[in-house]
């Protein structure tokens, strides 16, 4: 008995730190999952597949000290308005047209990315970058609790943000653009994924940092604003909130995730129930997914839409909205049926739609983990050992690397 009230003490003080130390709430993170890896970590109780991917993040902080800060002033394409601070990306499945003499307007070929699309001339991989590091690092200074860590994340998000000699403005006028279509194009919200989320809950991460300040709050606070503002008012904004694929579920993971982190319950609880809507369309009568099941990706689509919608479900938790139990009042179509129709593929069923690349059953895994954490039930644990098991825990993938840094249920 004494010892298992001890267990419950310990639990307890942890549960009190872990929420009490930061400000604003979590979108990813899960403090007392946070608090439990890192005492596990400390006192070697860990399982190895942990210990390992702790050992790979601070080698990988260690690499980023000696990087030079991103910014978008590195492009060597300027946007449309000629403002270097305005971010530029372009869409990766376009190709130059070879019918015409000049190769405009590219022309799209599904699944097949173009690699002059990925260059340093644009922002989108130093953005991706970016949101990364500073994830990275303000991880492997959550465990470590070493300053050196926090104090480059903090520059980091000084250049790309706050800096105005350096910082990006709130807006993605100009992302996923195609050369020879002059329009500005809503699909270029995707790329603000890499922004939401690692930032927001990194700086939440950092905020106990002697390096980090209240103009760092402040200001920080500002360009989420600002961008939330974009998002929700802009002409390419209100287009993206009307898509009715993954695009449209990681436009309202966005919106959701900064509402969340802004204390606007309000709007977080208006895109959960969008995103309750928009199942009805977007599932047929089996839940697979229509419009990702089209793609020539089926299943890395089907498993990118899935995990922006339960996103969406985990930050319903903490307005007092239940998605994960909504259902479609007229074909009963819902979250659940979505997830039995993907993670069938664990038991052998085959996979009888188009995908250009093997089937990757790492991209269920954050998937079934929060199915797991939510119900503690034994049929979710046993399908995610299952899951595991068939992946071979693979090392060398970073969604391995980050799953087993934060998974405690070992």
């Amino acid at each position: 008995m004494k010892t298992i009230e001890k267990g419950i003490y310990i639990l307890v003080i942890m549960c009190l730190i872990s929420t009490t130390a930061f400000s604003n709430p979590f979108i990813r993170l899960d403090s007392i999952s946070l608090a439990k890896s890192k005492k596990m970590i400390q006192n070697g109780t860990a399982s190895a597949q942990t210990l390992d991917a702790y050992q790979k993040l601070i080698k990988n902080a260690d690499k980023l000290l000696k990087s030079k800060n991103p910014t978008v002033l590195d492009k060597t394409i300027l946007p449309p308005t000629g403002n270097k601070h305005d971010y530029l990306s372009i869409s990766r499945y376009w190709w130059p047209d070879p019918e015409t003499e000049d190769g405009l307007p590219w022309i799209r070929y599904d699944g097949k990315t173009n690699p002059d699309t990925q260059t340093d001339a644009v922002d989108r991989q130093r953005l991706g970058f970016m949101g990364k590091s500073v994830w990275n690092l303000s991880l492997a200074y959550y465990f470590t609790n070493n300053e050196v860590y926090a104090e480059k994340a903090i520059s980091m998000i000084e250049t790309w943000f706050l800096n105005p000699d350096t910082l990006m403005n709130p807006n993605l006028d100009y992302g996923q653009s195609v050369p020879g279509n002059p329009n500005k194009r809503a699909t270029g919200i995707l790329d603000g994924r890499s922004i939401v989320m690692f930032v927001p809950d990194a700086i939440n991460l950092l905020s106990v940092s002697k390096h980090w300040d209240d103009t760092h709050q402040t200001k920080t606070t500002k360009w989420f604003t600002d961008y939330l503002t974009w998002l929700t008012k802009s002409e390419v904004g209100i287009k993206g909130s009307l898509q009715k694929n993954n695009h449209g579920s990681w436009y309202k993971f966005q919106v959701a995730s900064l509402a969340l982190y802004l204390g606007d319950t309000s709007l977080v609880r208006h895109m959960v129930e969008l995103a309750q809507q928009s199942l009805d369309e977007m599932l047929d009568n089996k839940g697979g997914q229509i419009h990702e099941l089209a793609r020539s990706r089926s299943f890395f689509y089907s498993c990118f839409n899935l995990q922006a919608l339960t996103n969406i479900a985990e930050l319903g938790d903490m307005v007092d909205m239940d998605m994960w139990q909504y259902e479609s009042s007229d074909n009963k179509k819902s979250l659940s049926l979505a997830i039995q129709y993907l993670t069938s593929v664990v038991d052998g069923k085959e996979w009888n739609h188009n995908t250009l690349k093997p089937i990757d059953l790492s991209r269920l895994v954050p998937i079934i983990s929060q199915l797991a954490n939510k119900y503690n039930s034994e049929a979710y644990k046993n399908l995610l050992s299952k899951t595991l098991k068939i992946i071979e825990e693979d090392e060398q993938n970073p969604k391995m690397q980050e799953f087993w840094l934060l998974y405690t249920s070992n």
